[in-house]
C-alpha cells in the first residue's frame, strides 16, 4: 500500500517542478494572448456578468440575493438591496456609467438604515460602508453630478457614514474590539454574544479609515485601529492567532490558527491598510504575523491549520478562502513564492473545475460535506494580482480556464449558481453578492491591462477645493477584502487630520549622506561595546545570578537587623463583624475551610494526566463487551471505570465535540462551562464532573434557588438552614427518606425536611451515577456519535438496576469530596444568604427615612418654584377631610392632567406600588426585577477611551536599518513613496 502511493506521488511531484519553472521563467507554455485575445475574454467576462445583474434586476431587485435556480429572490445579511450596493462599483470599473447612475440616485433617494434589524457588523461594513464609499469615490468618473465640496461630501458618503455611525455601538467593549452583531437602530442587541471571529475584529481599517480621512471625524480610523492592536496584544507567545476570541474578556475560544475562514482578512488589512492609510507600522505587523505563518503553517507551498499555542498541525486542509494569500504576497513584491503557492491551488481548480471549500491535502481530495463552491473569488483575486506584478501568461491561462467552466457548469437561465459539490458539478440555489462585487470584477481586471483602476499614481486629475488643489482619481486602488477600491489619492483632498506628513521630518537627517553617516556610527558602537556571551569576559552574563542571590542576601539580612525583635512579637488583634459583634473564631474557621479546599484543589491540577488519545477503535471494543464476560457487578463497574480513566480528550475536542451541556450554564453560570473545557481530561474526570454539575441542579432547583425572593422576615434563616444541611450532607449517607422523616419531624419544621429531602434525593442520585455503568456507555456513546458519522450505537447493559444500587453503597465518600460535590448550589446559597441579610441591614437603616417629597409641576409659572413640602401637606390634609374636598373645576382637572403628563415624561410619576421609597427602588434594581433599559450610545465617551487607548501606541521614529537596507522595487507605488520621497 505505501509502495502504491508513492508511485502515485511520483508524477505529482514531477508535474508541479515542472510547472515551477515555466512559472520562474516566465513561460507557461501553451498559449500566447494577444492583446486582441484578452480583449474578447473581458468582453466574455463583461457579458457574464450583465446575465447576472440584469436577472437580479429583474427577478430579485427587492431583496439582498438572487436564487438563480428559482428566478426569485431572498434576503440574506440585512434585506437592504445588497447586491446593488455590491455591485455598483463594478458597473463603473466595466465603464456601464449610465446603469451607475440610474441605480446610485436610486439608492439616494429610496435607502434608509434606520430599521429594526440585526446585522453582522463584519459583512455590512465590508459590503455597505466599503460599496458606497466605493461608488461615492468613483462617481466623478462616471458622470454623476457632483455636489459641492466633492469627495468631502455627497449623498452616497452620507449614507456609508450612516452606516458606519449605527456600527459604532459594537466597539464598546472592555478590549475595544467589537461585538459580531448590531441592530442598526438600538445598537447591541440584549443578551449578544460576545465571542467573534478573529476577522471581524481586524477588517475596519480600510472603510472606516477612508470614512475618516473623507469627512474629517477621527473616530472611525480610531476605533479600527485600537481593535486591530487590541487583537495582536492577544496572540500567543509564539504570534499565531486563533479563529474565534471573547471580545469582552480578550479569552481565545477557537485555538485553530490558519490563513483561511475566521482570519483571513485581517492579514490581507494589515498590507492594504498600511498602503492607504500611509501607516508603515501596520505593514511591521504584516511581516511579523508573516513569520510565524510561515515557521509553523507553511508545508511545502501549502499552508495548513495549527495549534495556536504550539504551532502543531490540526487540520492539514487547504480552504478555498485561503487563495487571496498569494495575492497579499505579490502586493508587497514577494512574488517567487505567491507563484509557487498558487500553482498548488490551481491545479486544485484543474482537477474539480472549481476550488471546494476545504481540500484535504494529505488524501489529495475534497473533505466530505465541504465539496462546495459558492463562486468565491480569492483564487482569480490573486492570479490578477499576481499577473500583474510578473506578467506571467499562465495566470491569463487560468483565469480563461475560470471563465469557461463558469459558464459551463454554474450558468442558469437569470444568474450563475452556487456549485454544490465540486465533483458532480450539482448546482444550489443560491447566488451570492460577491459574485458580481468581486469574481466578475477581477476576472475583468485579469484581461482590462489599461483599465483606470490599474493606474499607479502617475497621472490624475487636479481638483480645486475650499482649502486647496489636490489630485484625484490617481490611485493607487486599494481594494478592501469585498473588491470595493478606495482612491487612495482622493484621500488626501479632505480635512487635513493628519498633518502634513512633511512637516514632521527633517528631510536633510534623511539624506543618503546622514543616513549612511550615522548607520557607520551605530555600527561601530556596537562593534565595541558588543562581547559574547560565553566569552569569560561577560561578567554580567556569568556574575548575574550571583549578584541577584547575594542580593537578596544582603536585604534579607537588613531586614532582620531593622525589624529586630519585632519579628517574634505576637500581637493580639480583635476581629468584629458588621454588628459589633467578635468574629474571630468565625474568621480563623472560613480561613481554614479556604485553606483545605485550595490544598484539595492543587492536588487535583497537580494531578499528571498523561496523555491517551480516544480513538474509534477503542469506543468499538468498549461496545463489545457483554455482561457475561464479568465474573461479578464489581468487575464489571472496575472495567468500565477503568477504561473511562484510561482515555484523554484533549481541550479542542472537548470543545469541538460539545461534550458540555450548555443549558447547564443557565443555572451554574458560564463559570461550570470553563472550568469543564479548561484542560486535558480523562472521560472518567469528565464523566464525573458532569454528575457533579447535575446534583448541584437538582439541589438548586429542587430548592428555588434561583426564583426565591431576598426579601423576608425568615429568609436569611431558611438560607442558613440549607447551607447547615449541605454541610451535612455526609451524615446523610446512609439514611433513607422515611427515617429522615422520622428524625426531624418532632424536633424541626417542615421546611428543614424539606430541605434535607431534596439534598438526599440529590446525593444519592449522584452516588449511583457514580456505578451507573448504563449512564457511562450512554457518555461513551455521545462521544461516538459526535465525532463520526454514525446515526447510532448498539450497547448491552453491564449491570441490573438491584446491582446498581448495592454497588452504590459500597462507594464510601471522602470528606473532600462531599465538600466538593455541592460547591456550586454552596455558593448561590451563600451569595443570596449575604444579599438577604444586606437586604435587612439596609432596611432596618432605612426605616427612619420619611418618604421622598414629589416636586409637582404646575402651568402657572407663579408656582413652577413652589415648596414641594407644601404640596406634599396639602395633599395629606385633603386625603384626611375628603368630606369638605370641594369638586374641582374644570381648569384644575386640565392642570392636574397637565401635572402628570409632565411628571410622567421626567420619569417620576411612578404608581404607588411601582415608585414606593428610595429603598424600594434599590431593592428592585438589586434583584434585577426591573425591566433592563437599552443604554444609550455616547459617541463622545467612545471616541475619548478610543484615543486614551491609542497613546501608547502613538508612532515612534522607525529604526535606521528601515532607510539603510536594500530598498524592494514595489515600494515606488505605495506607501513608502509618500512618507520618504528622497531618504532612498
Amino acid at each position: 500500500m505505501q509502495q502504491q502511493t508513492r508511485n502515485t506521488g511520483y508524477p505529482c511531484t514531477l508535474i508541479c517542478a515542472v510547472l515551477l519553472v515555466l512559472l520562474s521563467n516566465g513561460v507557461s507554455g501553451q498559449k500566447q494572448y494577444s492583446k486582441a485575445r484578452k480583449l474578447e475574454l473581458r468582453e466574455d467576462v463583461r457579458r457574464m456578468f450583465q446575465h447576472a445583474y440584469d436577472g437580479y434586476l429583474r427577478h430579485a431587485s427587492n431583496y439582498d440575493e438572487l436564487r438563480p435556480l428559482t428566478c426569485d429572490g431572498h434576503d440574506t445579511w440585512g434585506s437592504y438591496s445588497l447586491t446593488l450596493i455590491d455591485a455598483l462599483d463594478t458597473l463603473a470599473t466595466m465603464g456601464n456609467f449610465t446603469e451607475f447612475r440610474r441605480a446610485a440616485r436610486l439608492l439616494e433617494e429610496k435607502m434608509d438604515f434606520d430599521r429594526d434589524i440585526n446585522v453582522s457588523v463584519f459583512e455590512t461594513n465590508i459590503r455597505i460602508v466599503g460599496g458606497l464609499l466605493s461608488a461615492h469615490l468613483l462617481s466623478k468618473r462616471a458622470g454623476v453630478e457632483l455636489e459641492p465640496g466633492w469627495p468631502c461630501k455627497g449623498p452616497l458618503l452620507r449614507l456609508a457614514e450612516d452606516v458606519a455611525r449605527r456600527l459604532l455601538p459594537a466597539f464598546v467593549t472592555n478590549t475595544g474590539m467589537p461585538y459580531g452583531t448590531v441592530n442598526l437602530r438600538y445598537g447591541v442587541p440584549k443578551g449578544e454574544t460576545s465571542i467573534t471571529c478573529t476577522a471581524g475584529v481586524g477588517t475596519f481599517l480600510i472603510e472606516f479609515g477612508t470614512l475618516s480621512r473623507l469627512t474629517g471625524k477621527t473616530i472611525y480610523e480610531d476605533v479600527a485601529l485600537k481593535a486591530v492592536l487590541a487583537l495582536w496584544a492577544y496572540r500567543s507567545p509564539i504570534g499565531l492567532f486563533g479563529n474565534h476570541i471573547d471580545v469582552q474578556s480578550g479569552r481565545w475560544t477557537a485555538l485553530d490558527s490558519g490563513i483561511g475562514a475566521g482570519v483571513d482578512s485581517l492579514f490581507e488589512y494589515l498590507v492594504k491598510a498600511s498602503v492607504l492609510l500611509n501607516r508603515p507600522e501596520l505593514l511591521e505587523l504584516f511581516h511579523e504575523a508573516r513569520a510565524a505563518i510561515d515557521k509553523y503553517m507553511r508545508k511545502e507551498d501549502w499552508y495548513v491549520w495549527v495549534g495556536m499555542n504550539k504551532g502543531r498541525v490540526t487540520l492539514p486542509v487547504f480552504q478555498s478562502l485561503e487563495a487571496f494569500w498569494p495575492g497579499i504576497l505579490s502586493i508587497i513584491g514577494d512574488t517567487e513564492p505567491a507563484l509557487r503557492t498558487i500553482s498548488r491551488y490551481i491545479g486544485v481548480w484543474k482537477k474539480y473545475g472549481f476550488l471546494p471549500e476545504f481540500y484535504n491535502i494529505a488524501a489529495g481530495e475534497a473533505s466530505p460535506n465541504r465539496e462546495v463552491y459558492p463562486l468565491r473569488p480569492e483564487l482569480i483575486e490573486s492570479a490578477m494580482y499576481l499577473y500583474r506584478a510578473t506578467g506571467n501568461e499562465y495566470l491569463l491561462e487560468f483565469g480563461e480556464h475560470m471563465l469557461e467552466t463558469l459558464e459551463f457548469s454554474a450558468k442558469t437561465k437569470c444568474g450563475y449558481a452556487t456549485i454544490r459539490n465540486v465533483v458532480t458539478h450539482e448546482k444550489e440555489n443560491r447566488m451570492e453578492s460577491f459574485f458580481l462585487a468581486e469574481t466578475s470584477k477581477y476576472l475583468y481586471l485579469l484581461f482590462d491591462e489599461e483599465n483606470f483602476l490599474h493606474n499607479d499614481g502617475s497621472g490624475g486629475e487636479l481638483l480645486s477645493t475650499e482649502d486647496d488643489v489636490c489630485v484625484v482619481q490617481a490611485g493607487a486602488y486599494i481594494f478592501n477584502t469585498e473588491a470595493h477600491p478606495m482612491d487612495m489619492s482622493a484621500l488626501h483632498c479632505c480635512h487635513a487630520h493628519n498633518e502634513d506628513i512633511y512637516t514632521s521630518l527633517d528631510l536633510q537627517r534623511f539624506s543618503p549622506r546622514a543616513i549612511l553617516e550615522r548607520s557607520k556610527k551605530r555600527q561601530v558602537a556596537l562593534q565595541e561595546q558588543w562581547v559574547p556571551q560565553c566569552h569569560p569576559e561577560n561578567n554580567e552574563f556569568f556574575n548575574k545570578e550571583d549578584e541577584n542571590v547575594q542580593a537578596q542576601d544582603s536585604g534579607k539580612e537588613q531586614e532582620r537587623e531593622q525589624s529586630g525583635a519585632s519579628t517574634t512579637m505576637a500581637v493580639d488583634i480583635e476581629v468584629f463583624d458588621e454588628f459589633q459583634q467578635p468574629a474571630g473564631d468565625l474568621l480563623v474557621s472560613n480561613f481554614e475551610q479556604i485553606r483545605e479546599e485550595r490544598e484539595v484543589n492543587e492536588s487535583l491540577h497537580r494531578k499528571v494526566v498523561t496523555r491517551n488519545q480516544l480513538t474509534v477503535s477503542d469506543l468499538d471494543e468498549f461496545f463489545a463487551q457483554r455482561r457475561e464476560s464479568f465474573a461479578s457487578a464489581s468487575e464489571a463497574l472496575n472495567y468500565v471505570k477503568t477504561f473511562m480513566a484510561n482515555y484523554t480528550m484533549d481541550v479542542a475536542f472537548i470543545q469541538g465535540l460539545q461534550l458540555y451541556d450548555s443549558n447547564m450554564s443557565s443555572v451554574l453560570g458560564t463559570g461550570a462551562q470553563k472550568e469543564y473545557e479548561s484542560r486535558m481530561r480523562t472521560l472518567w474526570q469528565l464523566y464525573e464532573l458532569q454528575q457533579q454539575y447535575v446534583a448541584n441542579i437538582r439541589v438548586i432547583q429542587g430548592l428555588g434557588l434561583l426564583t426565591f425572593p431576598a426579601d423576608g422576615d425568615r429568609i436569611p434563616s431558611h438560607l442558613t438552614e440549607v447551607l447547615d444541611s449541605l454541610d451535612k450532607s455526609a451524615h446523610l449517607e446512609h439514611i433513607d427518606l422515611q427515617d429522615l422523616e422520622t428524625r426531624v419531624s418532632n424536633t424541626s419544621s417542615p421546611q428543614l425536611v424539606n430541605i434535607r429531602k431534596v439534598i438526599l434525593n440529590a446525593r444519592n442520585a449522584y452516588a449511583i451515577a457514580m456505578v451507573n455503568t448504563s449512564a457511562m456507555q450512554e457518555f461513551a456513546i455521545r462521544i461516538y456519535l459526535s465525532g463520526t458519522s454514525e446515526a447510532s450505537v448498539r450497547i448491552h447493559p453491564l449491570l441490573e438496576d438491584a446491582e446498581l444500587s448495592q454497588e452504590a453503597r459500597k462507594r464510601p465518600f471522602k470528606l473532600a469530596e462531599e465538600r466538593a460535590l455541592f460547591s456550586y448550589a454552596r455558593r448561590i446559597v451563600d451569595f443570596r444568604k449575604r444579599m438577604a441579610e444586606t437586604v435587612d441591614r439596609l432596611q432596618t437603616l432605612m426605616q427612619d427615612i420619611p418618604p421622598p417629597k414629589r416636586k409637582e409641576a404646575t402651568v402657572d409659572s407663579q408656582d413652577a418654584n413652589a415648596d414641594a413640602s407644601t404640596v406634599y401637606t396639602q395633599t395629606q390634609a385633603q386625603m384626611a377631610a375628603p368630606a369638605q374636598k370641594p369638586e374641582p373645576s374644570q381648569e384644575a382637572k386640565q392642570s392636574t392632567q397637565i401635572q402628570k403628563g409632565k411628571l410622567a415624561e421626567n420619569g417620576s410619576g411612578l404608581g404607588e406600588e411601582e415608585s414606593g421609597c428610595v429603598w424600594s427602588q434599590l431593592v428592585q434594581t438589586i434583584l434585577r426585577k426591573t425591566t433592563v433599559q437599552r443604554v444609550k450610545f455616547d459617541e463622545a465617551v467612545l471616541q475619548e477611551n478610543t484615543r486614551k487607548a491609542l497613546e501608547k501606541h502613538a508612532r515612534k521614529e522607525l529604526p535606521h536599518h528601515l532607510f539603510a537596507c536594500h530598498r524592494p522595487e514595489y515600494i515606488e507605488g505605495f506607501a513608502y513613496r509618500d512618507f520618504y520621497p528622497e531618504a532612498l
